[in-house]
């Protein structure tokens, strides 16, 4: 599904290369030629990305710090396309909120790699908002205002000459604990030498990839992402001087960040505070589904948000997909003859199966993803920012997960096979200039029935079965 960019350039010329670019990639791009007509165009929709070129009638600086005063604007991604990309130049724009700096012209790989990270971040903070979002409409209190303790930044080389003079100005310009480690002691705490934090994880890696060695190094990001104790640390690269491809590849393998060898503490120290603030935020997410609202909002057998949740939230996820015109999918899941198990090996067995059924559908969705249960053995899944294929490809993917392994039942030797039927609606709201304004989201009422409606032509097919239900044209 395409995301939407806009490109802001006085320059006929590089707007025109550049969505040339960007369509190749599958964007969708829009074009301002100012800045004047730029705000008028967020004031309209809110795009995913905005791209900063060159401008007549204000610095591209200026129209980000105003883009950040902007509601529909303060967390969207802005990347500055700079002619002048100087320490100063760059400081000064991460100062007025640009997400990330590029040169002009830019290396293609680099700069759709860089859009690719940019819109992984951005995805987890707008379901923060959205989850905050959700609580209020339900009319329980905001969260206490919280004391965060310094951050820990583990600093990793294996070349650790010429850190000192670094590390000794990054421990002046922040307030968080900085440690130098090796790749082998921030995957085993143990390891680490008396004095570091023992057995704490870094909230913010710093990556130094050595000229001669950089390929190699760089393998130590899908470790770090594979591992749990280093999956959600934000990670800054800094990556040899003009090597584009390099600092494109470090973005794929699951970097948040990447800055030259030779970036100044000044600059670095802004960029650790960025990344310490996301991580925060994405552990706040993550303590928010684990703990947040229990007795309120969460079914006690599964663990799982009950419909007194979902409902709201369903509501929130249609408002922003109807500001930005993006699908998503609805699906309702039920447990094939559940009452067999029930009649057959109790009640008690019955919750065993529940309780399994919500850890495979948990386990199996993404974190921005929402499952709920809604009924005695009915489920709610939504995906956000999904269109058929990517809905019809987690639906079965569900089955599977639940068909493959059968499920252990309290006081039996032998476990039994259950299997679930899925009805998918997909939901295409449309993007309208009143959108962000209030325009009215789709009901969630009415989506749960449709929903409801391709379950129920999903079990008259022989159950397992998923079955897809598109809006009427």
């Amino acid at each position: 599904m395409a995301r939407q960019i806009l490109l802001v350039d006085a320059v006929a010329t590089n707007r025109i290369v550049l969505k040339v670019k960007l369509a190749a990639a599958f964007y969708e791009v829009e074009q301002a030629v100012s800045a004047a007509e730029a705000l008028e165009q967020v004031r309209r929709k809110t795009p995913s990305v905005i791209l900063i070129g060159g401008l007549g009638d204000a610095s591209p600086v200026d129209l980000c710090r105003r883009l950040r005063s902007l509601a529909a604007t303060a967390h969207c991604p802005i990347v500055l396309m700079a002619s002048e990309n100087s320490a100063d130049a760059r400081i000064a724009a991460l100062e007025a909120g640009a997400s990330s700096i590029l040169d002009q012209p830019c290396c293609d790989t680099l700069l759709l790699a860089r859009l690719r990270a940019l819109l992984r971040g951005h995805e987890t903070e707008m379901e923060l908002r959205m989850r905050d979002g959700t609580h209020r409409a339900l009319g329980l209190s905001e969260p206490a205002a919280r004391f965060d303790l310094p951050a820990r930044i583990g600093i990793i080389a294996e070349e650790r000459r010429g850190l000192a003079g670094r590390l000794r100005d990054l421990r002046g310009l922040l307030p968080h604990r900085l440690d130098l480690m090796s790749p082998r002691e921030v995957f085993h705490p143990l390891n680490r030498p008396p004095g570091g934090p023992a057995g704490a994880t870094p909230d913010v890696l710093v990556i130094a990839l050595d000229a001669g060695k950089a390929d190699a190094e760089m393998q130590i990001l899908p470790d770090l992402r594979a591992r749990a104790a280093t999956r959600y640390a934000g990670v800054l690269v800094l990556a040899p001087e003009n090597a584009g491809p390099l600092a494109a590849a470090v973005l794929d393998l699951g970097a948040d960040d990447v800055a030259p060898a030779d970036t100044s503490p000044a600059e670095i120290a802004l960029r650790v505070e960025r990344l310490v603030a996301r991580k925060r935020m994405a552990d706040r997410l993550r303590s928010t589904v684990r703990e947040g609202l229990r007795a309120a909002v969460t079914d006690p057998l599964t663990g799982l948000f009950n419909r007194r949740y979902a409902l709201p939230h369903i509501t929130r996820i249609s408002e922003r997909a109807t500001r930005l015109g993006r699908p998503f999918a609805v699906m309702v899941a039920d447990l094939d003859h559940f009452k067999k198990v029930n009649d057959n090996f109790g009640h008690a067995a019955g919750d065993a199966v529940l309780s399994e059924l919500a850890r495979r559908l948990r386990d199996n969705l993404r974190a921005v993803d929402l499952v709920a249960r809604i009924g005695g053995e009915e489920f709610l899944v939504v995906l956000p920012d999904a269109a058929d294929h990517r809905a019809n490809r987690t639906a079965h993917r569900l089955c599977a997960a639940v068909s493959d392994a059968p499920f252990a039942i309290p006081g039996q030797e032998a476990p039994i096979r259950i299997t679930i039927s899925i009805g998918v609606m997909i939901a295409r709201p449309q993007a309208t200039p009143g959108a962000a304004a209030g325009a009215a989201p789709l009901r969630p009422e009415a989506l749960l029935r449709d929903a409801d409606a391709a379950l129920y032509k999903a079990k008259a097919h022989g159950r397992n079965q998923v079955e897809l239900r598109r809006p009427a044209a």
